[in-house]
């Protein structure tokens, strides 16, 4: 492409309209575009080799938790290194983990949310009326069942519905021995 210099005699003010002045700016629009599209696709070629690491780990997991006998606590053992693992690999498997699928999330996280009752509204009463007694305060009560004072107050105003049953019976056993008193 050809640019013609501006001749330094003419002294004429010529009006400049508001769209593009020359050709070239069409051109790096063009050619923007071009360098976009190319960022796109490497990216979108990042994101597939991600979703096979993540279906490959998927797998994994799974593997184990076939040889993990649901109920049996074990304890972490020496992590001996299987072979010399590069930068790129482990900020690869780390991005990875990261990204990993909601799903799967959901899966695992459901025996903790199944573990979950709905508090009595009884509880709530009786702990608002040893309070009003002055019987025990709320940050005894949480001292004795291993719960915060915020987690007893939440109980008492009803914010918190759903609690684990172990958590629960704890918590009835001690306000027992406070109503006994």
């Amino acid at each position: 492409m050809v640019i013609k210099p501006v001749s330094k005699k003419t002294t004429t003010k010529k009006s400049v309209s508001k769209g593009t002045r020359s050709g070239t700016q069409n051109v790096k629009d063009a050619s923007s575009d071009v360098y976009l599209q190319q960022i796109i696709d490497v990216q979108a070629k990042q994101i597939q080799v991600m979703e096979k690491m993540i279906q490959s780990l998927d797998a994994e997991v799974r593997e184990i938790k076939k040889l993990v006998k649901p109920g049996v606590k074990t304890t972490p053992a020496a992590v001996t290194p299987k072979s010399k693992v590069s930068a790129k690999d482990t900020v690869k498997t780390i991005g990875s983990a990261a990204k990993a699928k909601i799903p799967d999330v959901k899966a695992a996280s459901k025996p903790v949310i199944e573990g979950l009752v709905e508090i009595p509204q009884e509880i709530s009463d009786r702990i608002n009326a040893l309070t009003a007694q002055k019987k025990v305060t709320q940050t005894q009560l949480g001292k004795e069942t291993d719960l915060s004072q915020k987690k007893i107050h939440e109980i008492a105003s009803r914010k918190v519905r759903d609690l684990h049953q172990d958590v629960i019976n704890r918590l009835t056993a001690v306000i027992k021995k406070y109503e006994a008193q």
